[in-house]
């Protein structure tokens, strides 16, 4: 049982990781690193016999270990909508479903104001260029082009997390 607790952890470093630095934004790299190594720690010295859901175990496990942290280093814990997702998901794939989400929405908003109107506009809520450019008096070229650099910049944001297994 050890021994899979500590696979998990050595496969899925990254992730876990990822997971912290998005559900605790405060948190630097290296931090990160110390919580999921002291959390496993933790966990390899633990005596339990059974767990039915690792994923979420060692997710909910990493997630504790980083509110002790802010609490031991009397900060305010951040709250976030990552807070209780060891709570609600089963399983692993849940997990990363909602780090996908912030994670495309923490890209979305990096891009700059006129490009993200018209990615959200055109591919999320499913206008036309014809109706946006309507809207905003701008002409379907320019929206076009808008797109098109919002695409290349959330393709660049997103590559790191897609390089690293985050998304399957």
């Amino acid at each position: 049982m050890g021994n899979s607790i500590g696979d998990f952890i050595l496969d899925n470093f990254n992730k876990l990781k990822r997971y912290l630095q998005y559900t605790f934004e405060e948190l630097s790299e290296a931090d990160a690193e110390d919580i999921i190594q002291a959390t496993a720690v933790k966990l390899l010295g633990s005596n339990r016999s059974r767990i039915d859901y690792l994923s979420s175990y060692v997710y909910k496990s990493v997630s504790n270990g980083a509110k002790d942290y802010f609490r031991k280093n009397n900060r305010v814990v951040p709250t976030d909508s990552f807070e209780d997702i060891g709570e609600t998901a089963e399983t692993e794939e849940d997990i990363l479903n909602n780090e996908l989400s912030e994670q495309i929405k923490s890209a979305l908003y990096r891009l700059d104001e006129k490009s993200r109107y018209v990615f959200i506009e055109t591919e999320l809520m499913g206008k036309s260029y014809e109706e946006l450019s309507s809207e905003t008096g701008e002409p379907i070229g320019t929206l076009l082009s808008r797109k098109n650099r919002a695409k290349k910049k959330l393709k660049i944001l997103l590559e790191g997390y897609v390089k690293d297994g985050g998304i399957k």
